[in-house]
Formats: structure tokens, sequence, C-alpha cells
């Protein structure tokens, strides 16, 4: 063995002989892996150091009580169930580490070096100095002479100072209720020093200074290292400074944290970056819908609040995560900032607002920054004491924004950004998120987080417990979505700021609140840059400026005399800081409706559509743009919007579920069957059958022993394409490769998933094919048929699937001329899924489109897709044709659409 290693092995037996009171409690033989490496066998050592973390970890199982019996798990299981209980990011990775080298010195042929063997044993030394040094009861067993609260306490500041790089130099038990600690680290060349004298009350702590002659506290360290902190520091302040001199500082049990970090500071600091409506607490109650999900059935429910934030505070004040939802402007961060301002809520608090994080910072590295100004000394460890807090179970953390603050709006941007937040969405403090109901209330990814049931798929599980997160405690997220009044509190504020009358639209109030800004600095002519500037930034995904940008984008008039000063820019009243000489805006939604603004010129929405895969819209700017007066609009009524020839032309489309909004081109015009295939149209394709039920238009692909005949035995009425009472009906029960058929029969395809989108939105991207309002009036889905709406799993379960199941299906397919496209297309959404012509990763499968009678409003969106076998066959899966248009002849062809029938599936 070389003298480097024997030095190490030296160091790490005299580190190891500090923890004797634990090896001799739990009977640990921490000798035993120093031996192994000393003999030259550093495999034993790490799997001696595995089996002794074992040990260590069902203790601290037993402690906590969790559930079950530890003593049949092994270490990684082991590690998954305590990791909740341990504050330490330092023990944490230790227990990674070790886990680690475990895991890999069980594998044959892999070779253990000295080096591994030596950081097995320092990992475990890791681990016991936390729980020596702060004295936890976890594994020490605790003091019988100290009281249980002050034995808490002790144990809490302990491992305070622990983190934040000390460690316990001396620990006296002076009396039941008074502590005596001493911590000390190396700075440098310097020794650092702080002592703690721990007490319940003033009185008792006179009573042992007084048996001790008063001389605990005067020792040769440096001053302001001294702190007395006691409960009542009202009693005997007078005698405590005759009984210990000067050179030491009394301190409330609850202010102590206050001389390390000031929280009051960091939040102070953050109201002056808060939005405009963001006040201390909110003007009027808001009414908010609440869904909650039983923890131990799983089963969820909908209650209804008339105080939104009276009950996100009372979760607060336990252990709950709330997610809080609603559009832009209807209260989210006011919620949030009154919550994080109230001292009653939680002993500490923090408000970040993601919306103003960097997209490639991780949050470590951005509350860190946050909270370094607010840290009395040692900023370098701002983000350890952060979670230490937060682990404490004594912390609410508020995140802000959260959907502004995701690295990309997919099922994987969900899962990077929960794994950025898992240290402090594991932790048992309270955690309250907001963000906009499309974005994470309503995905489906997000919502299998969020509850807490068995619809988890095995590779989320997988990703969660490797970023350290236990999905058996991940969370039981309330979900409080707001509820959406005639105006939002954002709108109520500004119409009565800017003298409107009430009821304007929200993209009307924010253009008067810009033109009026920018006419009162001298500089109206400034808004007609600002779409090209500031709309397509945000696009881009720049929502943060520095005022240099803003300089060389709107040029030296739009700040005041040439100042590059924030209170100098013509935009101020609009933006708020984010930094040092950065800025962001008041609200998201003014960047939203500037980017609205920039892609309502067609030439730039083509020209956006032609950028990388990687810009997005959010569902505002698509709201914007579908309605710019800001109102739900009923495009049946807006002549000057809809066409009525069923052909959809080449363009620039939104399109994607409204969390991952896109904008994508259709190179070619195509002509859509005005209604799905019905049965009709289908018998006179079954005519035309081959005696096995094949043809000569089937797909080239198409498998042995695929019949075009539909599947009657899983009819829902035997004689559907028999009985002439269903000629108007959707075909059904007809396979991908049956439809395939079809539509080469009729000298038509199959549209690919976009072009149906496509088809269904229009140009503005609406939600459903006539606006953006439900109306189950128009569409057949199961609020249809049990004649409400139906929120959750549970509710449908209930409410559709008993009797209403029964009674519903598909209707004849002109049955809701309501339900059209902006392109004439009929009933799109809801009645039947559609197939469409693409495949995914599974050649076997292929998309379907729009949702079907038994789905719930919410799943029967213009957006709505599935995947579905292509051999598959269904009551409720229909399908309709597209033909190609040459785009020569599209403009005359689309003129003569509605005055010519090609086709049944073409005309009304």
């Amino acid at each position: 063995m070389s003298t480097v290693v024997d030095e190490r092995l030296k160091r790490l037996r005299r580190e190891l002989d500090d923890h004797t009171r634990i090896a001799d409690r739990l009977g640990l033989d921490l000798e035993r892996p120093l031996r192994s490496l000393n003999d030259g066998y550093p495999e034993n050592a790490v799997a001696l150091v595995g089996k002794l973390t074992e040990k260590l970890l069902k203790e601290l199982w037993r402690h906590h009580g969790v559930e079950g019996d530890p003593s049949t798990k092994a270490l990684n299981d082991l590690v998954k169930r305590c990791r909740p209980y341990i504050r330490s990011s330092t023990v944490l990775d230790a227990l990674d580490d070790i886990r680690r080298l475990r895991n890999r010195s069980t594998h044959d042929g892999y070779d253990i070096s000295d080096e591994d063997g030596l950081l097995a044993v320092r990992r475990l030394v890791d681990v016991l100095v936390w729980f020596t040094d702060t004295g936890s009861a976890a594994l020490l067993g605790g003091e019988p002479d100290v009281a249980p609260e002050v034995a808490g306490r002790c144990e809490f500041l302990a491992g305070l100072h622990v983190t934040l790089g000390y460690r316990q130099a001396k620990r006296f038990v002076l009396s039941p209720d008074t502590v005596y600690l001493l911590f000390c680290r190396e700075s440098g060349m310097r020794l650092e020093y702080v002592e703690l004298m721990l007490s319940r009350d003033a009185d008792d702590l006179g009573t042992v200074l007084t048996s001790h002659g008063g001389e605990l506290l005067r020792t040769r360290l440096p001053k302001l290292t001294r702190f007395v902190v006691v409960d009542d520091d009202g009693g005997t302040p007078g005698a405590l400074h005759q009984l210990l001199g000067t050179d030491f500082r009394i301190v409330r049990y609850d202010g102590f944290l206050d001389t390390i970090v000031n929280l009051d500071t960091h939040l102070a600091g953050l109201a002056d970056s808060t939005a405009p409506d963001t006040t201390p607490a909110p003007r009027t109650p808001v009414v908010a819908t609440v869904l909650t999900t039983d923890p131990h059935t799983g089963e969820a429910a909908v209650t209804d609040s008339g105080d939104a934030a009276g009950l996100v505070a009372d979760l607060a004040r336990g252990s709950a995560n709330v997610l809080v939802t609603g559009r832009p402007g209807s209260g989210k961060s006011t919620l949030l900032w009154a919550l994080a301002a109230d001292p009653a809520i939680r002993r500490f608090r923090f408000y970040f607002d993601l919306g103003l994080k960097p997209k490639d910072e991780p949050f470590s590295e951005y509350a860190a920054r946050l909270l370094a100004p607010a840290m009395a000394s040692d900023r370098s460890r701002a983000y350890d004491l952060f979670l230490y807090l937060i682990r404490s179970g004594t912390a609410l953390c508020v995140l802000d924004a959260v959907d502004e603050g995701v690295p990309e709006p997919s099922p994987t941007g969900f899962l990077r950004l929960f794994t950025d937040l898992s240290a402090v969405l594991s932790a048992e403090s309270a955690v309250v998120m907001s963000s906009r109901v499309s974005f994470l209330a309503d995905s489906p990814q997000v919502r299998q987080l969020l509850d807490s049931g068995a619809g988890r798929s095995e590779q989320l599980v997988e990703q969660m417990y490797a970023n350290g997160v236990d999905p058996s405690r991940v969370p039981h997220f309330h979900v409080v979505r707001l509820a959406e009044p005639a105006a939002t509190p954002l709108e109520r504020r500004l119409t009565a700021e800017l003298g409107l009358p009430p009821g304007q639209p929200l993209a009307d109030i924010l253009g008067t609140h810009l033109t009026r800004t920018l006419t009162e600095q001298g500089r109206p002519e400034l808004e007609q840059q600002l779409p090209a500037t500031l709309g397509r930034a945000f696009l881009a995904d720049r929502t943060v400026f520095s005022l240099l940008d803003l300089h060389r984008e709107l040029g030296a008039e739009a700040f005041t005399e040439g100042r590059l000063d924030p209170a100098a820019c013509v935009l101020a009243p609009l933006l708020r800081p984010a930094g040092p000489d950065h800025v962001a805006f008041v609200h998201s939604a003014y960047q939203e409706l500037l980017a609205a603004r920039y892609l309502s010129d067609p030439a730039h929405l083509a020209a956006t559509a032609n950028l990388s895969d990687d810009v997005f819209l959010t569902e505002q700017v698509r709201a914007f743009l579908a309605s710019p007066s800001g109102a739900g609009r009923d495009d049946d009524e807006d002549g000057g919007l809809v066409r009525d020839d069923c052909v959809l032309p080449t363009g620039a489309y939104l399109v994607g579920p409204a969390e991952r909004l896109l904008i994508r081109r259709i190179e070619r015009p195509v002509r859509f069957d005005r209604r799905a295939v019905t049965v009709a149209r289908y018998r006179r394709f079954l005519n035309a059958l081959e005696a096995d039920g094949t043809s000569r238009w089937d797909h080239p692909d198409q498998p042995a022993n695929v019949t075009h005949r539909p599947w009657t035995d899983r009819l829902r009425h035997p004689d559907y394409y028999e009985n002439p009472f269903y000629d108007d009906h959707p075909a059904v029960c007809v396979n991908w490769w049956s439809a395939y058929a079809f539509a080469a029969f009729e000298g038509k395809r199959l549209p690919t998933s976009l072009e149906w989108e496509a088809a269904a939105r229009g140009a503005d991207g609406r939600l459903f094919p006539w606006g953006d309002v439900p109306d189950s009036g128009r569409i057949n889905c199961a609020d249809a048929w049990v004649g409400h709406p139906v929120v959750t799993y549970q509710a449908w379960y209930e409410d559709f699937a008993g009797d209403a199941v029964r009674r519903a299906g598909a209707t004849p397919a002109d049955e809701r001329p309501g339900n059209r496209s902006p392109f004439g297309v009929l009933d799109m959404v809801g009645n039947c899924w559609e197939w469409s012509s693409t495949t995914l990763d599974d050649s076997a499968e292929a998309v379907i489109c729009g949702g079907s009678y038994d789905n719930p409003m919410r799943a029967v969106q213009t957006s709505t897709k599935g995947v579905y076998r292509k051999r598959g066959g269904s009551n409720a899966v229909g399908f309709r044709c597209v033909q190609d248009i040459d785009p020569a002849d599209a403009s005359t062809t689309a003129r003569a659409g509605t005055a010519t029938a090609l086709a049944e599936g073409t005309t009304a």
C-alpha cells in the first residue's frame, strides 16, 4: 500500500473515532472497512461500508416510523424510503455515492480500486458527521436529561451550522432546558467560532449561569460569535448582562435565523419586482374550484370555494402542496405574494418568480443568486441553507409562474423541470406553485405526476427515483383553479386606472395601456416597432431584456435624454426589474399581445413556421390571435373568416396541445369531405369487395387475413350496415387498412394528422371548430349525454359509465351544423374519432383525431389526438377522406367548391 493511501487511512481512522457513540449504540464495527483496505481488499471495504450504511438507514427507518419492515430491504430501497427524512444534501449525496460504489462492486469483473474503497469510507464519514454533529436522536438515541423540545431545537440549530460548514466542537447539557454548543470551521488560515447557549427561558438560563459563576461565555474567541438563544428574552435581560458581560447577543429562538439570512430582505427585494397587480393581499375574494385527490383511495373530488386566498393559506399551513391555476390576470401572483408575505403562514418563507429565471440556469443557481444578497455571510452556501430549511418541514416555498420556467413545453420539459425542483418537491415543507391552466392542470403527463393514483408510468417512476423524488411522497397536490369572472383582477385594475368602460376585452385593455403610455412619454410612433422587436423576441423565448438590448432594438429615442436607466425608458410604467440592468414586462400578457400582433401578419406567421421546432406559442398568444378583441368568438357570425368549400389552403397554422403550440405549414391545398364517411357511402365500397373481403385498392403493406367488412360482433347495433335508419351515421368498426382502401376506392386518401387539425382549427388556431367558447349543444360528447360538465375521471365513471353510456352513441354525421370548422367541414370534434394517415414510432398504430361521444368535452378539442392500433375497430372510431388539389387550380377550385357537388362527402 502506498504511503499516500496509508496516510489517508490514518486520517479516516481518526475521524471515525469521533463517532464511537453511534457505533456503540448500533453495534457497528467501523474499523473493519479500514482493515480490508489495509489488507489490499478494497472490494470488501466497499461491501462493508454498504452493510454499515444499511444498518444506519434501518435505524433511521424505525426512528421515523416509515411504513413497512426495513429488515428485509436492500440498500437501494433503504436509501429511497429514508431520503425524505434527511435534511442534509451532503448526506444525500454521500448515500448516493455509497449506493453507486456498492452496486458497481456487485458486478463480476468490475475492478474496485483502493480509491473506490477510500471514497466509500469517506462518504460513510460524511454521513456519520451529520448525525454526530447535530446530536440527532435518530442515530444517537437522544439525551434523557434534555427536554424533547430543547433537544429538537439543539438538533435544528446544529444542523443549520453543519450545513454552513461548521463542525461541533463542544456540547454541554447544563439543565433539561439549557444546552451549550460550540461550533468551529476553517476559513482560509483562520478558525471561525460560533457559541450558542440555548434555553427555554431567561430565568432557567440565569439560574444555570449563577451556578457556574457566569463563566461559560467568557472566552477569548472572536467577538460577535456568542448568542444566547431563548424563548423569553424579556424576563431578566439586565441580570443576564451582568452575568455574561457584553460580547454576546440575546436572540429569540424564532428570530435566530435572521442572524444568518434575512428573509425579510429576500421578500422585500422581490416585492419591488412583482407585477403591479401583485399587492400584499387580494382586494376582493377570488372564487376557485378545488381538485383534491384522496391519498388513500386515489379518487379525485371537485369542490367550490368562495375564497381562494383563505383556502390556499390553510393548505400551506400544513404540509400540503398546491398548484394554483388560472388564466392571465386572474390573480395568481397576487395570491402567492400575499401568501409569502404573511408571517402567520409558515416560519420560513421563500418566493421565486420562475418567469425571470433564464431557461438554461438550473434552479439551484437561480435560487442561490436570489438568496445570496440576504445572507449575512458565506453567500456560497445560500442554496444549501435554503434546502436545509425546506427539508426541516418548517418552510413555505412559493414558485410563481412555473409554466414560464419550463425548459420547453413538452412532456420531456415537464420532467426536466420537476427533476430540477425535485429537492424542493420531495421535502416536508409546503410548496405552492402557480401556472396557467392549460400548461399544467390540463396536461396528462403532469396530472400523472400531481395525482397520487396508479396512473404513473413505470418510466416516470424510475425517472423520479433517479432524480431523488420518492413517488410515494411526491406530492398530493391540491389543484386550485381560479374562477374566470367577467373581469379578472388585472382587467378590473387596468380598467379603473385607464378610465375605460367595464367589460372591455383583455387585448383592448392592454393595447390601450401600451398606446397611452407611449403617448404620454411623447413616443407614440414606437408602438409600431414593438411587435417586430419585443413580440418576435417572445417567440424566441426572450422575456428578460438588458437596457442595452432595448437601446439597440428600439433606438436611442426609447430613452429620455438618452440615459440608459430603467426610469428613463419610455416603457418604464410597463416594466419591472429582473436583475442588475435587466427588465421584463410587469405581466407576460403585454409581450404575448405584441407576439400576437407580430403573427397576425401572414408573412410573419409563415416566416415563424420556417424557424426551428423550438418555437412554441403560449395559449394566451393563441387566444389573442384567435380573438383580437379578447372575447370568445363564434365565427358562424363572422362571415369574413368562414369559408364553405371544405378546402384547406396552403399556409401556416397553429397546431398542437395548449402546452405545446406549434406553427406548421401546409404545403399543398386539399379538399376535405364535408362529413365523416357514412354507412351509405361505405356500403357501396362493401359491394365492390372481393369474396375474401379485400380489394384492389388495398395498402401494399396490408397484413394477411384483414377484411374490410366491419366487425359486426363489435357493433352496438348488429344491423348497423343493413338498416337504412343508419345510412347517415358514421361508418364505424372500420380498421385503418379498410379506411385507407375506401379512400383509394373514391380516388382520395386519408388526411395527415396535421392536415386534419389545421382544417379543424382554422387559421386562428381555435379550440373548437366554431371558436373558443365550449358549447355542449354543438357537440356529441359525454357532457352532452349527462347534462353537465364532466371534470374528473371519477365523475365520468359515476355520471357517464352507467346509464348514460348505454344511451350514448354516434349520431348522424350532419346532425350538428353548428359543429363546423372555418372551412365548412362538419363534426370534426366529438361523435367519432377519425383515422389519419400519420403513424408514430410503431408502424402498427396510427393517430386518431377529435375525440368521440364517450369523451368529456375537455378531451374533444381541435387538438385532441390519440393512438389506436391499425387492426382495431371501435364504435367510437370513424374516418373521412381528403382529395389533393393542384396548387395552380386551388383558388378556382375553392371558388367553385360550394357550387359543384364533387362527392357526397363534400357537399352538405
